[in-house]
């Protein structure tokens, strides 16, 4: 899920106290652009980036959380309370259109928001698990809180994709955010089912794991569109029925889903599902009901709004997407 998503995907800065760099960037107007990482750098030719791609730009803290490569966050504004985004299947930092105005907009209400890569992002997800996202998700926790200026107080996430199942494993392995906005929490395993590949490769996962001796075996090539590496085992856990990374399917029954996220209770959580999510099989799945029956397993503390008309990343539906989570922010971050 993400950019690229499972569907499409799985086809059928040092040691010691943690490194900063600051980011500055030339007002987005101008014809060309300078990046600045503690010193300038020559300035590009904005000719190079495709018309049809508008280019985003922060000012912020680019710093390393944790001990792997792919450890690093980038923080927008200097406040003690944060929103982390954590993006889906392909994603990294700008998973979503509507990262951009959502850091500027929470960050007038003072809240600060970090964009985080995880060991799974970009091309990694096929050899990682949602245990590996949320031990690393509760490495960039602990150095917010411990190690940065300001030191975090208050803090929520947000998922996208299977940025989702990220911040729900999260919160059942001892995470304890003040929110949850899950934004497009869907099943990878109905998604994939969409394409007329993924039974054959199952059994062919299934086959692998079991000839593996234990050891960790990856799926042939070319059962991946986007050429990332997937072991059998992570194939299994998106695409087979009670894979570890079940959590949203909707022919799971009320008691299934319960036990998958009843921890949730008592954290406010909101279920910020697309009407017209690509990755959804609409003739099968009522996406309404199914958001709303996924805040229901989530206890009374959770609530669902669903954006009619709005695709998966909602790209489409930016405003509508930046104002809905800030409100939701606002009432259960502000006084």
């Amino acid at each position: 899920k993400g950019a690229g998503r499972a569907a499409a995907v799985l086809r059928s800065i040092g040691g010691g106290r943690r490194s900063a760099i600051e980011l500055r960037s030339c007002p987005r107007e101008a014809s060309r652009r300078e990046l600045s990482i503690g010193a300038s750098v020559a300035p590009f030719d904005a000719g190079i980036v495709p018309k049809a791609f508008a280019m985003r730009a922060l000012d912020g803290t680019l710093f390393k959380y944790g001990p792997k490569s792919a450890n690093v966050a980038f923080r927008y504004g200097k406040n003690d309370k944060v929103a982390i985004v954590v993006g889906g299947l392909t994603d990294g930092l700008f998973a979503t259109s509507y990262v951009d105005p959502l850091c500027r907009e929470l960050d007038g209400l003072g809240i600060s928001t970090v964009q985080t890569l995880l060991t799974s992002s970009h091309q990694g997800y096929g050899v990682c698990s949602l245990d590996e996202d949320a031990g690393e998700l509760a490495d960039l926790v602990s150095a917010l809180q411990r190690e940065s200026d300001p030191p975090v107080s208050r803090y929520g996430v947000i998922g996208h994709s299977t940025g989702c199942q990220d911040a729900v494993r999260f919160c059942l392995r001892g995470g304890k955010p003040d929110f949850v906005v899950l934004q497009a929490p869907v099943s990878d395993r109905e998604s994939l089912g969409m394409h007329g590949q993924t039974e054959k490769n199952i059994k062919l996962a299934e086959d692998l794991v079991a000839q593996s001796g234990g050891q960790e075996v990856l799926m042939p090539l070319s059962t991946q569109e986007d050429g990332s590496p997937i072991t059998a085992r992570r194939f299994l856990s998106l695409a087979a029925k009670g894979g570890d990374d079940e959590a949203f399917s909707s022919d799971l029954t009320d008691t299934e889903l319960k036990n998958l996220l009843g921890h949730m209770d008592g954290v406010p959580t909101l279920v910020l599902q697309s009407g017209a999510d690509e990755y959804i099989p609409h003739s099968e799945v009522d996406a309404v009901g199914q958001a709303k029956r996924l805040a229901a397993a989530m206890g009374s503390r959770a609530r669902s709004i669903v954006i009619e008309g709005g695709s998966h990343a909602l790209e489409d539906h930016t405003d509508e997407a930046v104002s809905t989570i800030k409100s939701f922010i606002m009432e259960v971050m502000l006084p």
